[in-house]
């Protein structure tokens, strides 16, 4: 019986370089999650503030750096609050940025700290996006993410695992 990690490496043509390199990044494990569609919902419970993410992927893009939070996502079921078990990087776009810090003042909370607390992100059309947003499409999406004070208060007693808190490079 042969050594099954040298067998595999050699069948897929696999770089340990490539290998070393994903060992020094921190990502999720759910990876970029997914945003809703307009008319669509998604609730969140933020595990880590934004983090400044430079990456080779977001260069060849044409973005310099983004932030990114971690987040989980959160069903609620008869009342209560069920936090998932996967860990999500959410991009943090201006609009989301803002509506986040609005939602959080209206509330009378510090705008800097989001751990621990419960947004809904919703996606709305944007009816007047300028013509270097739209990029040759008819419509633009625009994302919203509003604080829910009532579920962060239900969501406060469900224990939450842990994370490292490490420097962020994809």
């Amino acid at each position: 019986m042969g050594d099954w990690y040298e067998e595999f490496v050699q069948e897929y043509e696999i770089e340990e370089e490539k290998i070393d390199r994903m060992a020094q990044v921190q990502v999720s494990e759910g990876g970029r999650i997914e945003l809703p569609e307009p008319g669509e919902e998604l609730l969140i419970y933020i595990t880590r503030n934004p983090v400044k993410v430079e990456s080779e992927k977001l260069k060849e893009r044409g973005i310099e750096t983004a932030f990114f939070a971690r987040c989980r996502k959160v069903k609620v079921k008869n009342g209560d609050v069920e936090i998932g078990n996967v860990e999500y990087d959410l991009p943090i776009s201006k609009t989301i940025f803002m509506s986040a810090c609005a939602s959080l003042k209206r509330a009378g909370i510090e705008p800097k700290d989001w751990e621990g607390k419960v947004f809904l992100v919703t996606a709305r059309w944007w009816k007047d996006a300028p013509a270097e947003y739209r990029k040759g499409k008819e419509q633009v999406k625009t994302y919203v993410m509003t604080y829910k004070e009532d579920l962060t208060k239900k969501a406060s007693g469900v224990e939450v695992p842990e994370y490292e808190d490490e420097d962020v490079e994809l």
